[in-house]
């Protein structure tokens, strides 16, 4: 999540929220509100089941995606489409909403929740307006006051933290400051390398590179962390949502040697040689999330 050192108050201009069944069965909370930054109305919010095992808040965020918004031919009539968020950044829920306005007054007329990987849809019924912030409410979504990915920089330097033998040429770590608007954020880090580099070897190499790897068009960003023994590059990742305007790790990245790229086909290749086999290993993103889709062994000999 974004430090709230980062973001600044935003004036909210709508208060939302009800509880409701889900499916005839599960117990549901939704709270939203509206608030203006940089430029653009944001609609943000959290749901939050009560029955889990572990309630907690889950963001939600207004987004269409691909789809055509919906305008409601009657003034007062509100259509919603959001998006559920795990901390990760993997999106595990689509939220449909319907209601009222008038004067004031606030009233859900419908409502479903869609699962993004299966489709499956569940209804949301027994609608009860909640004209108060619930009690598990944890403050407004930092999205309204987060910066943009344009307020985004990247530094590095690599330093000798981890050989003790006193030879200071060599580099072993790497430390990435991450930077909005020319301050540092909690996502900077320490990292040790594979292998250690000096100086000359240092120059040579793109540490940073700021490359659109989930194709949406918007640079994300990739830290060069060494090579395996077979001679493989290997990185770290992260990737930026412009609805949430949060930067989130990719785990799965770190897994990937020498990654190819295919704008078309949207995927994610890995190739490692290691005791005469090829493992080719195929990446997908699935609802914000990097999957493997195909993973496969070819002898070189």
């Amino acid at each position: 999540m974004i430090c709230a050192a980062y973001v600044s108050a935003q004036e909210v201009t709508e208060n939302r929220g009800f509880k409701a069944v889900m499916n005839g069965k599960y117990a549901v909370e939704v709270f939203f509100q509206t608030a203006h930054n940089d430029g653009d109305w944001q609609t943000a919010g959290y749901i939050y089941y009560p029955k889990a095992k572990n309630p907690a808040p889950i963001l939600i965020a207004e987004n269409w995606g691909n789809e055509d918004p919906i305008v409601s031919d009657e003034d007062n009539v509100f259509d919603r489409r959001f998006v559920e968020y795990q901390p990760d950044g993997e999106m595990t829920g689509i939220i449909y909403l319907t209601y009222a306005e008038v004067e004031g007054d606030f009233q859900m007329l419908k409502g479903s929740w869609k699962n993004p990987t299966t489709g499956k849809v569940m209804s949301l019924s027994n609608f009860q307006e909640m004209r108060e912030l619930p009690s598990w409410w944890p403050g407004s979504p930092e999205i309204f006051g987060a910066p943009n990915r344009d307020a985004w920089k990247f530094l590095y330097k690599l330093e000798n933290k981890y050989d003790d033998s006193g030879d200071s040429e060599w580099m072993d770590n790497i430390h990435v400051t991450f930077e909005v608007n020319g301050v540092e954020h909690p996502l900077s880090f320490d990292e040790p390398l594979n292998g250690s580099v000096n100086s000359e070897m240092e120059e040579t190499l793109n540490w940073i590179d700021e490359k659109d790897i989930n194709f949406d068009g918007i640079p994300d960003m990739m830290v060069y962390l060494g090579e395996t023994h077979n001679a493989h590059s290997l990185f770290k990742a992260f990737v930026w949502n412009p609805i949430t305007r949060q930067f989130y790790e990719v785990k799965a990245f770190q897994e990937i040697q020498e990654p190819e790229f295919d704008s078309e086909a949207k995927t994610i290749t890995s190739r490692a040689r290691d005791a005469g086999i090829l493992y080719t290993d195929t990446y997908k993103w699935k609802n914000g999330k990097l999957t493997l889709i195909s993973s496969k062994k070819d002898s070189l000999y």
